[in-house]
């Protein structure tokens, strides 16, 4: 378990979308250090329900010439919000995160890069296809950790007949009308057991095609072109090296392999590679190790 650690909130962050709304934020390290490593996490997780503390050591002990402190964002999809939420939610959360740090009399920003572990990956890739740098709002690079395909692993913990099931109800629903009302629990795995998921978002992470489709082995090139294809600033890319959630059916090394291929020249970064020894949660020391290396390597690059 963590030790207690102290951070710093940001409680009122304006939404450009609805000025009603306010987001918040959570920075550990240094108040005024000059840039920001924004960390976003996977389903069911929100901020401090990853252990980050090795990252917040290397930042701050190992690497403080660097000037990064860490920051958590409270989007729409954190904890249990991603049931009814979306990555373009997520996606708009950080840009409006973004232009908070921009403004000068907030924090002294230079750097923002984005660090998405698991489906915070494909929010990275999400909000890529909107990243503004020509008006000064874009982030300055991608960090892509244990990105995995939902669609993929809905197979290994639920029955074909209550996949088939749970899809076809899905799509009816959304085309009724009802995209926005829950899924029955009965048809839901049972890491969902206690969240309400709209059949809009159960479409979008288990279906061929939905939004949240990333990551799938099957995917064709011409559909990475529009998702990796698009990214236009330096990427790292690092998959757990012996994640359970993907099938032994999928040949990892080739679908790297694709993803790097789809991307413009020069924009994926040398120092990508699958994490040696890590589960989809990245908990051994070992490869704790090697991932705090390769993020610093490439935050160091960007400088």
């Amino acid at each position: 378990m963590s030790a207690p650690f102290q951070v710093i909130v940001h409680p009122r962050i304006p939404s450009l979308s609805d000025p009603h709304r306010f987001l918040q934020a959570y920075q550990r390290g240094d108040r005024n250090a000059p840039n920001a490593l924004i960390f976003l996490g996977g389903l069911t997780s929100g901020p401090h329900t990853t252990d980050l503390d090795f990252l917040t050591h290397a930042l701050l002990e190992q690497y403080p010439a660097l000037g990064y402190s860490l920051w958590e964002l409270r989007t729409r999809s954190a904890y249990t919000g991603f049931g009814h939420s979306s990555l373009a939610n997520d996606a708009e959360d950080v840009t409006d995160l973004v232009r908070y740090l921009r403004i000068p009399t907030n924090i002294p920003t230079g750097k923002i890069v984005l660090m998405g572990a698991s489906t915070g990956s494909q929010a990275c890739l999400q909000h890529s296809k909107t990243n503004t740098q020509p008006d000064g709002l874009g982030v300055d690079g991608y960090i892509l950790t244990s990105p995995v395909s939902d669609r993929e692993f809905a197979p290994l913990i639920m029955t074909p007949d209550t996949l088939a099931e749970s899809l076809r109800l899905a799509r009816q629903m959304i085309a009724d009308g009802k995209g926005q009302e829950s899924m029955p629990h009965a048809l839901m795995p049972f890491v969902f057991a206690d969240v309400p998921v709209s059949a809009y978002r159960w479409w979008s992470l288990a279906d061929e095609g939905g939004d949240d489709d990333f990551f799938s082995s099957d995917l064709p090139d011409a559909h990475l072109a529009t998702t990796f294809g698009r990214v236009d600033t330096p990427l790292l890319i690092l998959p757990a090296g012996e994640d359970e959630l993907v099938p032994a059916t999928v040949d990892r090394e080739e679908l790297m392999g694709r993803w790097v291929a789809a991307c413009r020249e020069g924009v994926v970064s040398e120092l990508s590679g699958f994490i040696p020894g890590a589960g989809h949660e990245v908990v051994d020391g070992k490869a704790r190790e090697w991932l705090v290396e390769r993020v610093m390597r490439f935050l160091k690059g960007l400088l």
